[in-house]
């Protein structure tokens, strides 16, 4: 199957003249609960990001950005696979990873000539410790944490370099240490740069911030103690204690910045930055744990609903994409798109096809500015098995969301996502043919996923 996989070929003539040239480096960088108002340049008022804010600027903003999933596991894998969560292996957190059968983008990538890395928390893997679960999924190097409970931890006591365990001397404390994960994690990513900077490479780097631990070291945090006098403490329990709740959450995100622009320094000394494509996003909404809720520095901005929910503030994410051989610098798109037209998206940038059983859609056209032949979602389709089972889709301004699906109690809620954004107004009794109409799309959006958990009660 791997070598089936593999075979995939490449398309001469998909390369079009404008990307005939040498094949553009692909650096996906990807942080872990990052609400949508997180960042600068998404509306967010008191934590600063001048960094990511500048990718927005010389690249383009996407306004209307989803995630695979509301939590981490199915997220990434919709991400790799160019599967939404109708037909992903991976539809919900445990024990779980991708097969040999899931064609990913590192996949596609290495048929195009790209060496490729994964540096941080694992987008294969959910929580289990399955060495070779990268190399199967297609990178050539990895450098992080395979299960995603070990990546709760900011000073993680040990990373995988590689299939080799790796202990980090000073970081044995129970919840502390030395060795911050956002600043290992970087300069590994930078060290992969330097060494294949003469070929094409990916790289994926995948951050563990803001997710609980909320913790981040002291030369960013004490700046910060003036700004929120009053940031709330947290006791600690499964996560970490916290003295000042929303000083350390603001730093975790501008070290997070703050390393980012390191890296996007190093590949113009490098001289590759004008066929560098550098994208930034998260992996779902803000969460509520370790301390932390999202009203206390406005995470979800205008939308309703965090990490877990299907309402906009669960799923809807900042994308931006930095590319300035292709891309119009100061660029804003609201185009509807989501975690599984990545990969279409990159395989055509790279000559190569993409599956035929995806739900993606390449947005390549939008990158480029000629989004007249930009090809248009009829739906976008989610699916969450905790919390009794959830189920949303949206499906041009229209938007549905089912909550506790299994109990069948609770009814399908119809939002207008164009006039009410916040999805304060159901609309459901008001418009029962469209209600009718969605709904009927939900039922032909899924297919039956071998895990029992996966699978809803029939309504």
């Amino acid at each position: 199957m791997r070598t089936a996989l593999l075979a995939i070929p490449i398309l001469g003539g998909l390369l079009t003249p404008l990307l005939a040239a040498q094949k553009p480096n692909i650096i996906y960088i990807i942080a872990d609960d990052l609400g949508y108002g997180d960042i600068s340049c998404y509306g967010q008022k008191k934590i600063q990001t001048p960094h990511i804010d500048k990718l927005a600027a010389e690249g383009i903003k996407f306004t209307s950005h989803y995630s695979g999933s509301t939590v981490c596991a199915p997220s990434r894998c919709s991400l790799m696979t160019g599967k939404d969560q109708g037909h992903a292996t991976i539809r919900g957190n445990g024990k779980y990873e991708l097969t040999e059968k899931d064609h990913t983008i590192a996949h596609a990538l290495k048929n195009a000539g790209y060496t490729t890395g994964m540096f941080g928390k694992s987008c294969v893997t959910g929580n289990t410790q399955n060495t070779e679960a990268p190399f199967t999924a297609g990178f050539d190097e990895f450098y992080g944490l395979l299960s995603h409970k070990d990546a709760h931890r900011q000073y993680p006591t040990f990373v995988y370099n590689n299939r080799q365990k790796v202990v980090l001397e000073g970081n044995q404390g129970k919840h502390g240490g030395v060795i911050y994960s956002t600043d290992l994690y970087t300069d590994k990513a930078i060290d992969f740069i330097q060494r294949n900077a003469e070929k094409p490479f990916f790289v994926l780097l995948s951050y563990t911030v803001p997710h609980a631990d909320i913790q981040v070291p002291e030369d960013t945090l004490n700046p910060l103690l003036k700004k929120f006098p009053d940031g709330k403490a947290y006791k600690g329990g499964h996560y970490s204690k916290v003295k000042n709740v929303e000083a350390t959450y603001t730093g975790m995100i501008q070290r997070m910045d703050q390393k980012i622009g390191e890296l996007v320094e190093k590949v113009k000394e490098l001289g590759l930055s004008e066929n560098t494509i550098i994208s930034f996003t998260s992996d779902n909404g803000p969460a509520m744990e370790g301390g932390y809720h999202a009203d206390m520095l406005d995470s979800n901005g205008i939308y309703r609903g965090t990490k877990r929910d299907m309402y906009e503030g669960g799923i809807r994410v900042p994308y931006i994409v930095k590319w300035p051989a292709k891309i119009k610098p100061n660029s804003t798109t609201d185009h509807l798109c989501a975690f599984w037209d990545v990969l279409p998206t990159l395989s055509e940038i790279a000559g190569v096809s993409s599956p035929t059983d995806i739900q993606g859609i390449s947005f390549l056209p939008t990158l480029l500015g000629t989004t007249g032949t930009q090809k248009q979602h009829n739906h976008l389709y989610w699916e969450f098995h905790e919390k009794g089972g959830r189920r949303a889709l949206r499906k041009g301004d229209g938007k549905i969301v089912h909550n506790d699906v299994n109990k069948g109690k609770s009814k399908w809620q119809l939002f207008n996502i164009k006039n009410d954004p916040s999805e304060k107004n159901n609309v459901a009794s008001s418009n029962p043919e469209i209600l009718e109409r969605m709904v009927k799309a939900v039922d032909q959006a899924r297919v039956k996923n071998p895990a029992k958990a996966w699978n809803f009660r029939q309504r």
